[in-house]
């Protein structure tokens, strides 16, 4: 029995090499460089992934893995809109035209007028200035003040160098809690600590943050995006900034979302 298999494997492997002897020299050679080639391409397929497949799916699918740290250049200005513009690259907003859904000063400092103003709006961008300094962070998922949390990978914090430019901090877990409570009447919440804007009735200016758990520190090895370190402070300035959708048009995490972490 063993013979007999062995016998089999010989005349399968010999077959090829038989066949390719009775070849003219130009085919053969023709035939093993379009066998290499085909090899080549495998291999560079799945070692080195298809970068045409991979830049299509960044396009259709931009959030489906950490945000970038890279910045676009976008127009002068001053309003929320444009100051956040070149932090939005490989996110869902990223062509999409902007506008101010929360201004706290016109809109109320408290958390179910917040509510009122962001819910269903879908991918949103926090902005908060702290003496003279913006800071905020990106919300994939927005608000739908359906309890619990909304996480996702492709969220992130930013805060602006002493200067000028930006500085982003991607999600330190899997997930990220880029709203970490989604509650009727509870503020902003980035991660459990990492910004906090609680919008309460005692202090509906009061700003927290504590870097490291659910969001990165950063490359100056932050422990807060707060100017002093181990200390809360009042917000001057607040704005919540989301995309414009035409009437009809699908608005994506408007309502209740999977906790998977993706867009």
């Amino acid at each position: 029995m063993l013979s007999r298999f062995c016998l089999h494997a010989t005349l399968v492997l010999a077959l090829p090499l038989a066949v390719s002897s009775f070849m003219p020299s130009n085919l053969h050679s023709i035939t093993l460089h379009a066998q290499t080639n085909s090899i080549r391409q495998q291999t560079k397929h799945y070692f080195f992934g298809n970068k045409k497949a991979e830049e299509e799916e960044d396009k259709s699918y931009p959030e489906s893995k950490p945000a970038t740290y890279d910045l676009r250049p976008g127009p002068f200005g001053f309003g929320p809109e444009t100051i956040v513009y070149p932090l939005l690259k490989q996110t869902q907003l990223q062509d999409r035209k902007l506008k101010v859904i929360y201004n706290a000063k016109k809109d109320g400092w408290n958390a179910r007028n917040f509510h009122q103003k962001v819910d269903g709006k879908g991918a949103s961008v926090v902005l908060a200035k702290v003496r003279g300094k913006w800071i905020g962070g990106y919300n994939p998922r927005g608000w739908a003040s359906l309890g619990g949390g909304r996480s996702s990978v492709a969220s992130f914090l930013f805060y602006q160098k002493l200067f000028g430019g930006w500085q982003k901090l991607r999600v330190q877990r899997t997930g990220g809690m880029a709203c970490g409570k989604d509650e009727f009447d509870a503020g902003i919440y980035f991660g459990a600590d990492a910004l906090v804007i609680p919008l309460d009735r005692e202090r509906p200016r009061l700003m927290k943050s504590r870097l490291g758990y659910f969001f990165e520190c950063g490359p100056e090895d932050k422990s807060t995006l707060l100017p002093v370190k181990g200390a809360d402070t009042n917000i001057d300035e607040l704005y919540v900034v989301a995309g414009v959708y035409a009437k009809g048009e699908d608005i994506p995490n408007s309502g209740g979302v999977s906790e998977l972490g993706f867009y």
